[in-house]
């Protein structure tokens, strides 16, 4: 009776009249919605391209191609699939079907009577090879459901109307009957009406109707909400697109359009679409994630308004009366790049806008005018660093560029400015900023890099709007970032994740947009062992007991090399292995070695102490006038630091001695008021007095000592917090310092003796206290900083383990301690580009980790001093110069 029913419906003229499209079933919640009238077709053509190899053993693809394979099981194979399917309409929804995870929901909406014939073997099923099929009813339609062949899942299907459901998620096809049958739920059709308009007829190629909004919920699980600033804008813009898939031998092309808040984003600007090939030489090799505007002129920006971005009134008046920043928008020209660097999941991640305007050092003057304006004219409230010869300033204008570019650029609380080469750097961040000037200076860049050179040529394709995600640096921080039941997916799948290269997105001026996604279909090399060579060896009459410092040559930037040996003869040799001078001193170096530029001429020359005397040297080994400068009677110098307060080369010697005081020196050797010395009775220091500038609270002179007391002063060695901090019992390790974000002070962060993690911030308030585990109380505890202090790792010397912790104190990596005397040394250039040496002081080896933990030497090295490291960009290598013995050793180590 049934049958008979059905079949009269079919013969009956009006039934295919009044059936359904087959977007009632689709819930508003699909992340996408991929079409077309012919999905056999194209399964097998996509199955038969060559990065099907690399792509089918993803488990979402695998879960699409079960669902595909249990429909032909259903049909009855032998082609009837293709046959059933063909000509009717396809669609493929991807839906969140709870915490962090998703599912698939198939559906197919007949338009002629072969939806009897696929119904009838629906009903048929046990006989075509399907045991287990059970039947249940959910809101008065039958529901199908039958275990897979292993057992693991269970595969639902049911018909309304004349639409065919399917899934692995059951409830799933229960809330596409719900959504069909309701008139008050919206589906994913009516929420978004715009990707339907104008209704074009499917065909094999199929369409992915993609919703902005659905995607920034999907990133935002698979991230455990980590990335949910990066998709604000995503998400309040309300960005979907319509696209169509293509392939090729190497890449996966999807091309169509793009729409903002239901609109198609056309841009309307006269002139022609600069090449953006100028930013390649300032953009770091740190980068991730690159967008670049390029329009002919400042009013490009005024067609893409970030909707989501409200403006402050007073900012936006205070901008508009400003002749500086007037003057400033006349010359800014359209061309902008943002770079996001290694912690591009954070909640504030390092941002990096690149501007290359007209005559860049007026508009750097400009800003700081107007920064100056901002402080009310006062000097000493601007805030200035110095890095590298060149000046940061900060302009305290909350979300600046955002305010300047119509919305675009958010996560500026601060914006730090400078310069490099011809263009102007605003990074919301004063490490962000140091880190682009290192790399530019050290070549580390786009510009300057065999593997990334070529790539904004290649790019160059006349959009206005392109976005370009390296997927080498982006896939190590989705690794680090990713939602705990989602990394290990990640990392199980890392030889397919991995061969992803690049992402390129170009959105063009009629508002179309184009996504190419590079695969490398070799095979990565994950665990690619890294090979360590000798280049060079420089010979010596008596053992090194000292060095090798990395010094620069100012004469073409170069690094040259000062050791000294056991008659206490220093030797500075240049980078190609040659003796520029040997000069004997009556004791042994024990501080850092600094430079200076003495006579202010650009002529570097080199600052470093012994126990008696401070002592500066020209590139030749001649003493500068007044040199050595003797140290206090009776006292022993420990450390040595060199400061130059405001980059005008007047130079401050920051000494301590060996019992805790302190003493303050100009460069001509005399002690000033405060630090003559400045007594206290808190014991020798843990490390190197140092000097720090922050923001709104001014200079602050440190000492950290080993009783566990901080001290911090004012320069005139007043201190600022009463009688100093306690931070413990004891410290006998280094410190570093932490930016904070959002207009928060910077925090001093140590560990002491108990192993205990302390954060204090420059108020004196103690803002952090964390027990790392400490197994007995034999257990060391170290804060090992890199070789800039701008990024560090923590060491614990357990009894027969050695554990290194990131700074967020998870694990970095565990190794068997090799001896009882052991020193550290961590270089960081970037994400993917650390190094950290245990150096093993009984056997005089040296043992080097890569950034993921994996030891780069199976030999150790010969060491029995200290060791330097440098990595460059343009290169891709790693050089390491190590002591051992009368040998000066040059290491190279390609990637």
């Amino acid at each position: 009776m049934v049958f008979g029913f059905i079949a009269f419906l079919l013969v009956k003229d009006d039934f295919f009249d009044s059936k359904l499209n087959g977007l009632e079933v689709v819930p508003s919640n699909a992340i996408f919605v991929f079409e077309t009238n012919d999905p056999v077709g194209y399964w097998n053509n996509l199955v038969n391209q060559p990065v099907w190899e690399k792509l089918h053993n993803l488990p979402a693809l695998a879960d699409v191609e079960s669902q595909l394979v249990l429909l032909d099981s259903i049909t009855g194979k032998n082609g009837n699939l293709d046959k059933y399917l063909k000509g009717h309409r396809f669609r493929l929804s991807l839906h969140p079907i709870g915490k962090g995870a998703f599912g698939f929901l198939i559906s197919v909406a007949f338009e002629n009577e072969h939806f009897f014939e696929f119904l009838k073997n629906l009903e048929e099923g046990p006989d075509n090879g399907i045991p287990g099929l059970k039947k249940r009813n959910y809101s008065g339609v039958e529901l199908y459901e039958f275990k897979t062949e292993r057992g693991e899942q269970t595969f639902t299907f049911t018909r309304f109307e004349n639409v065919l459901m399917g899934s692995h998620t059951s409830f799933l096809v229960e809330d596409g009957i719900r959504y069909a049958k309701s008139l008050e739920l919206k589906n994913f059709k009516q929420s978004q009406p715009h990707l339907f308009q104008p209704s074009t007829p499917l065909n094999s190629r199929g369409v992915i109707r993609f919703s902005g909004e659905g995607f920034a919920a999907l990133v935002n699980e698979l991230t455990d909400d980590n990335a949910e600033l990066l998709l604000k804008n995503l998400r309040e813009n309300k960005l979907s697109s319509n696209l169509v898939p293509a392939f090729s031998d190497t890449s996966i092309l999807f091309s169509g359009q793009m729409y903002t808040n239901g609109t198609t984003g056309t841009m309307e600007f006269e002139g022609n679409v600069p090449s953006g090939l100028s930013f390649a030489p300032v953009i770091s090799n740190r980068a991730a994630w690159v967008t670049q505007y390029l329009f002919s002129s400042f009013q490009g920006f005024k067609q893409i308004p970030n909707l989501a971005f409200k403006p402050r009134p007073l900012i936006v008046a205070t901008l508009d009366e400003s002749l500086e920043i007037q003057d400033f928008l006349n010359g800014l020209g359209g061309e902008a790049t943002m770079v996001l660097e290694e912690n591009l999941f954070d909640r504030n991640p390092n941002q990096i806008l690149l501007l290359h305007p007209e005559n860049t050092a007026r508009r750097y003057l400009n800003l700081e005018k107007f920064a100056l304006e901002v402080s009310q004219n006062d000097s000493t409230k601007l805030f200035k660093e110095y890095f590298m010869g060149k000046e940061i300033f900060m302009l305290d204008i909350e979300e600046f560029p955002a305010h300047i570019f119509e919305g675009n650029f958010t996560g500026f609380s601060r914006s730090y400015v400078s310069m490099a080469g011809d263009h102007l750097i605003i990074g919301n961040s004063l490490k962000t900023v140091k880190n682009l000037l290192e790399d530019f200076y050290n070549d580390n860049t786009w510009g300057k890099s065999f593997a990334y050179k070529d790539l904004l040529k290649e790019q160059n394709n006349g959009a206005p709007i392109r976005l370009i995600l390296n997927n080498d640096r982006f896939y190590p921080i989705l690794i680090q970032n990713s939602d705990a039941a989602w990394s290990p997916v990640f990392q199980k799948y890392a030889p397919i994740f991995r061969s992803f290269d690049w992402l390129n997105i170009s959105i063009f001026k009629e508002g179309s947009v184009q996504i190419n996604l590079d695969i490398d279909l070799g095979e990565p090399e994950i665990n690619r062992q890294m090979i360590l060579s000798e280049s060079r060896s420089t010979s010596f009459d008596k053992p090194l007991i000292f060095g090798p410092k990395g010094i620069q040559n100012f004469n073409d930037r170069s690094t040259d090399f000062l050791v000294q040996d056991e008659d206490n003869f220093i030797h500075l040799i240049s980078g190609e292995g040659e003796r520029v001078f040997s000069q004997r001193i009556p004791s042994a170096v024990l501080s850092e070695v600094h430079q200076i530029d003495y006579f202010k001429n650009g002529k570097l020359q080199l600052v470093f102490a012994t126990r008696d005397f401070i002592y500066a040297l020209d590139r030749y080994g001649n003493l500068l006038p007044e040199y050595p400068i003797p140290f206090v009677e009776d006292k022993e110098i420990a450390f040595l630091n060199v400061l130059d307060y405001d980059n005008n080369r007047s130079y401050r010697y920051f000494v301590a001695d060996t019992e805790g005081d302190l003493y303050l020196y100009d460069q001509k050797g005399n002690l000033l008021e405060g630090w003559s010395p400045n007594t206290n009775s808190a014991g020798p220091l843990s490390y190197m007095p140092g000097h720090h500038r922050e923001p709104g609270l001014g200079d602050f002179m440190v000492s950290l000592h080993n009783n566990g007391k901080l001290n911090l002063f004012n320069r005139k060695g007043e201190s600022k917090v009463g009688g100093g901090i306690l931070l413990g019992d004891g410290i006998s390790t280094a410190y570093a310092i932490e930016e904070s974000k959002n207009k928060e002070p910077s925090k001093l962060v140590t560990v002491n003796e108990a192993g205990e993690v302390i954060n204090v911030n420059f108020k004196g308030e103690l803002t952090y206290r964390n027990q790392l585990l400490r197994p007995d109380t034999d257990t060391k505890f170290n804060l090992v900083n890199d070789q800039n202090k701008s990024d560090y790792v923590w060491v614990i010397e357990e009894y027969n383990k050695l554990k290194v912790l990131k700074p967020n104190e998870q694990v970095f990596f565990e190794m068997s301690i090799p001896s009882s005397a052991l020193e550290y040394k961590y270089f960081s250039f970037g994400d993917g580009n650390k190094i950290f040496a245990v150096l093993d002081k009984v056997q005089d080896f040296a043992y080097l980790y890569n950034g993921k933990g994996q030891l780069i030497n199976q030999k150790p090295i010969s060491i029995s001093q200290s060791l330097w490291i440098n990595f460059s960009g343009s290169e891709n290598e790693y050089t390491l110069v190590t002591v051992y013995g009368d040998k000066l050793y040059e290491y190279k180590i390609p990637l």
